[in-house]
């Protein structure tokens, strides 16, 4: 059967992009999943006697949380890290589902191309995975079939993949299920990730504070009970199938035995994580005021990589605030004292970015760290206007934050920026417009643009609406 295919370049000398026409549908029988290149709690921050229980069931599961380490890379990558840590190579070839029907299909602020472009950027945060080729690959209602596409574009699928030397995969979707990963390995023969997956592993490398290490072991729980109760409804999927690397008595845990050690787990995490929170909050609560002349505290909020960091660098004048450019450069909240024209005294809190599209139990994770965002007094959301996704990543935020339970009313008084307005090729006010937010701020924290203006907004929205009693 011919296939009807054409490329988009619009991510030069990054990848190709294929659209594969409908074909027919075939059935493929289960195999096995080798899921490797996953990621961990590190054992220098936890350790525990339910370590080695907690390791049989990932086993179990089929699921490797080892973090890959090596030297050698395969390709390139535009990722720079701080860290010596370095992951194993991977040429990647990205594919994103199209839902062409129904509830799940695309936003109407979106395109697949530019989801497709944001699961890009999240492989090429990784150094030493460099994406040769991507493709955007239609389905129907959903991504639930086991190989969520048909026959005939599998087909298509692994012909690209044999002509790009792909040594991984990664399906653009916010969790595979155990019998999706199994049937996509099985059939491409390399490693499949999946969105979460890709997250962790980002979160696992530049991962530098005890807290940050203990919110990512937290995240991965959920992914490891998701995998359980899919094992538990289709029975399918036994160690031996899966793999591993070290036999596993299937009858040495019972299924409530399996999900009291995720729970015991979960728990001791969420201990110790509370003690590293209470540490951090009474710090800060010895650097500020109290009382009726009590220290604003102002959160700077945004998608990934929207220039959260650089900005709160800029309004505080710290010099030792380094912003990268990267996705999720922040991981822990951190907190920064400031002296406004006024004379007042704020602090600023540069927090953890947001990002579309994932399992809203791996945010869960990081609750404890946003609680500076749900306690502060005065929000400020700093987005990129350079971005052509900005529409959807802004819509993004404000449903994060209802999620989060901010309240209404620090939603509604919260500072609207624009920010890389310097890197803009159309109008910035044209766009501010478009988006509907007169209010929005404007400014570059590359050249400092509207820099001086913003702070003294909010040296005005501080002495106007903020005064305590």
């Amino acid at each position: 059967m011919q296939l009807n295919k054409f490329f988009i370049h619009f991510l030069p000398k990054i990848t190709n992009v294929v659209h594969f026409s409908k074909i027919s549908k075939r059935t493929f029988s289960r195999s096995i999943i080798h899921f490797n290149e996953f990621t961990s709690s590190s054992s220098t921050v936890i350790e525990e006697d339910s370590d080695e229980e907690y390791e049989k069931i990932v086993n179990e599961t089929g699921v490797s949380l080892k973090l890959p380490q090596g030297s050698s890379f395969i390709g390139s990558s535009t990722a720079t890290t701080t860290t010596s840590k370095t992951l194993r190579g991977q040429n990647i070839f990205v594919i994103h589902p199209k839902i062409r029907w129904g509830s799940k299909s695309a936003p109407a602020n979106t395109t697949p191309e530019l989801q497709l472009e944001e699961a890009v950027t999240l492989i090429r945060t990784l150094p030493g995975f460099n994406v040769v080729t991507s493709a955007i690959v239609g389905t129907d209602y959903n991504t639930k079939k086991k190989l969520i596409w048909g026959a005939g574009r599998i087909d298509a699928l692994l012909e690209h993949k044999h002509r790009n030397s792909v040594t991984a995969v990664m399906v653009n979707v916010d969790m595979l299920t155990p019998i999706q990963q199994s049937e996509l390995t099985s059939v491409f023969g390399v490693p499949v990730y999946d969105r979460y997956n890709i997250v962790l592993l980002i979160f696992k490398l530049y991962a530098k504070t005890k807290e940050a290490h203990l919110q990512i072991s937290l995240a991965e729980i959920p992914y490891i009970r998701h995998r359980l109760k899919y094992m538990d409804v289709e029975n399918t999927v036994s160690p031996d199938a899966l793999h591993v690397n070290q036999a596993v008595n299937s009858l040495s845990h019972g299924k409530a035995d399996k999900y009291e050690v995720l729970r015991l787990r979960e728990h001791t995490l969420r201990k110790k994580l509370k003690a590293v929170i209470e540490s951090k909050q009474t710090e800060l609560e010895n650097r500020i005021e109290k009382g009726p002349h009590a220290t604003t505290v102002i959160a700077v909020i945004g998608y990934t990589n929207a220039g959260k960091t650089t900005l709160v660098k800029k309004l505080t004048g710290a010099k030792h605030i380094y912003g990268e450019d990267r996705l999720f450069a922040t991981l822990d909240t951190t907190v920064h004292a400031a002296l406004l024209p006024s004379g007042c005294h704020v602090v600023f809190a540069d927090t953890i970015g947001f990002i579309s599209n994932l399992p809203v139990q791996l945010f869960a994770s990081f609750q404890a760290t946003l609680k500076h965002v749900i306690n502060a007094d005065l929000l400020i959301h700093i987005q990129d206007l350079s971005h052509p996704n900005i529409a959807t990543q802004r819509d993004n935020v404000f449903e994060t934050l209802q999620g989060l339970g901010v309240q209404q009313n620090l939603i509604n008084t919260m500072i609207s920026v624009g920010n890389k307005i310097d890197k803009m090729e159309n109008n910035p006010a044209e766009m501010k417009d478009s988006l509907g937010d007169e209010s929005m701020r404007l400014i570059s924290c590359e050249t400092g643009n509207g820099i001086d203006k913003l702070i003294n907004e909010i040296d005005l929205v501080k002495q106007l609406f903020l005064r305590r009693i």
